[in-house]
């Protein structure tokens, strides 16, 4: 993101410029991380747009190779796919084949004694084949309203911009839970899917019926938001009219923390962290912010992702219409278009701090 490297933006922002310059330095190397513990996998294979932010920045030439590290975001382009390898000697073994119009992130921070491989889904399709996990070893998969739990598994998580999701399993067993906390389990044989306005369910099909069940999942799902896109454009609109709003009021307080934040990106750049009684302040002045702020982007991020894909379809004319209040289709994308790139920096700098966070709290998301 190119605002990032101008020091005025963040003088504006009141981020002041110890930050920026810690950001343009953690941008200026990211071919290859400040830490080597920081490298959870590589990009064993890509063809097409294919794309990477870390720390606030653009990883420039993403090429096969390429190291992936905590809190990274992957996307694809419209003619883009991606397979990526988790090889940290501390993580169970992965492979993540990412499909065209996919973003998606991975966490690891420490969870009830385990460390916690967390793949965030904004949207898009993501296959993944996991080794047999240790005890001390847990996996999961988070979209909007549903975590799936691995055991070692080959599975498939489909989530269109319809707000639907779908989980495949080729081999072993996923556990779904939804937002009301029922659980469902998708097994060769038994998917779990979730539609606009429904329940989660499970749906037999023939384990060898299981690729072309996704493809027609699909085209169905394409279909149906092309006759729905006006009705679904409006629904998101009230969600991030709602959500930017609460977000931006959180990063402002989050502002107020200048002096803790300029310090975090001092250390960054020196490889260390403050004293423990240092640290303990810190952690009480950002932890209780962080945790609203990490609610809030994580469905903000989605909500703003489904919007531009939305956008895609209502340029060739399709879901063209007023929302509540009287704005039109036209006049709101066109408002999301102007701000994209500013929230999409905070919300990279939302990623950014939790990463400092966790340096600072044995590896443990703010609670």
């Amino acid at each position: 993101m190119a605002d990032l490297r101008n020091p005025l933006v963040f003088r504006r922002r009141g981020l002041g410029a110890a930050l920026f310059f810690a950001l343009v330095a953690a941008a200026g190397t990211a071919a290859g991380p400040a830490f080597a513990d920081d490298t959870v996998g590589s990009i064993t294979y890509l063809e097409g747009t294919v794309s990477m932010v870390r720390d606030g920045a653009d990883v420039q030439d993403v090429a096969i190779g390429q190291d992936l590290q905590p809190f990274d975001m992957v996307k694809t382009g419209d003619d883009g796919q991606a397979e990526l390898a988790i090889t940290a000697p501390q993580l169970p073994r992965m492979t993540i084949k990412v499909s065209a119009d996919t973003q998606f992130s991975i966490e690891v921070a420490t969870t009830d004694g385990k460390l916690e491989s967390t793949v965030g889904i904004l949207g898009g399709q993501i296959a993944l084949k996991v080794a047999r996990l240790l005890p001390s070893q847990s996996v999961r998969v988070k979209t909007d309203y549903a975590v799936m739990g691995v055991r070692g598994t080959d599975f498939t998580v489909t989530s269109p911009e319809t707000g639907d999701v779908l989980v495949t399993c080729d081999e072993g067993e996923v556990a779904v839970t939804d937002n009301q906390g029922k659980d469902l389990t998708a097994i060769p044989g038994t998917v779990v899917e979730k539609r606009p306005g429904e329940v989660y369910r499970t749906v037999p099909v023939a384990a060898s019926a299981l690729e072309q069940f996704r493809a027609r999942w699909r085209d169905e799902r394409a279909q149906f938001l092309r006759g729905n896109a006006l009705r679904i454009i409006r629904a998101n609109a009230r969600q991030y009219a709602q959500l930017s709003r609460d977000f931006n009021a959180a990063q402002a307080e989050l502002r107020r923390s200048k002096s803790v934040l300029d310090k975090w990106a001092f250390e960054d750049r020196a490889g260390r962290v403050g004293s423990a009684a240092e640290v303990l302040r810190e952690r009480r002045a950002i932890g209780a912010l962080l945790v609203r702020l990490r609610r809030l982007a994580f469905q903000l991020e989605r909500v703003a992702f489904r919007l531009e894909r939305l956008q895609a379809l209502h340029d060739r004319g399709i879901g063209v219409g007023t929302l509540d209040g009287g704005v039109t289709t036209r006049v709101f994308l066109a408002q999301i278009a102007r701000e994209r790139r500013d929230m999409a920096r905070k919300l990279a700098f939302t990623r950014y701090v939790t990463k400092q966070f966790l340096k600072r709290n044995e590896g443990k998301l703010p609670e």
